[in-house]
Parts: structure tokens; sequence; C-alpha cells
């Protein structure tokens, strides 16, 4: 798998897009202010699974791709746009583009950071 050290920091610095990051087990551990105001979540969504902002129906495939990634440190989803629905906090949906990073720090194991730019409604872009 490719993966780029200083990524995830790249990504952060992208402060025209939301952005989130989970740890290894895919827990929330930080997003932007971008990301609270267009998808409407609040501090309550840190420590909480990734699988919260993305549709009930994708979030199995998203354990099991987590839980693979474990064994074997790879992925075809990082690096590269997809398009994929997001859930806000209130339930709504909003078509999205998720560009997703990996990057592995020798403390804390894998990272992964994502930017959402919004495809549709009043903070398309």
């Amino acid at each position: 798998m490719d993966w780029t050290p200083g990524a995830v920091a790249a990504l952060r610095e992208r402060f025209d897009l939301p952005f989130v990051r989970a740890d290894r087990e895919g827990l929330v551990v930080e997003f932007n202010d971008r990301f609270g105001t267009i998808y409407g979540w609040d501090s309550s969504l840190l420590g909480e699974t990734l699988g919260m902002i993305l549709p009930e129906e994708f979030r199995e495939l998203h354990h099991a791709g987590f839980a693979r990634f474990q064994i074997t440190e790879s992925s075809q989803v990082v690096n590269h746009p997809l398009e994929l629905a997001t859930i806000c906090a209130d339930g709504s949906v909003i078509r999205s583009e998720h560009f997703i990073v990996a990057e592995k720090d020798s403390k804390e194991g894998w990272s992964f950071a994502a930017t959402l730019r919004p495809l549709e409604g009043p903070h398309a872009c």
C-alpha cells in the first residue's frame, strides 16, 4: 500500500475542506470546524466509530475492511477520491467525495484521515 509520512498533517492543513481522523481501531480522534459545520457533528462524535458517519448498509463492510487492514496493512481505498454518502448528525445524508490517507506512527500505529468534499447542498464545492 502506498502511504506517505506527513499525509495526515497535509490533509489537516486543508482548512477549506472538512477533515476527520480515526485511530487504528476506526474511532474518531479529531475533526476540524468545517466538518462540524457542514455535517453537524460536535464533540460527541469523538471516540465513536467512523461508522457513525456512514450509511448503515455500509457499516459492516467498513468494519470488515478495518479488520482486514489490521492483518494485511493493505487497502484499495486510500490515496484516491471516493464518492460516498456521509451521514450528518441529524440523520440527513450528503453525497461527498472522500480522500482517505493512512499513516503509521511508531507509537500509536496506523492512523487514517480524510477530507470530505460535499458534492451537494449549500456547502457543495
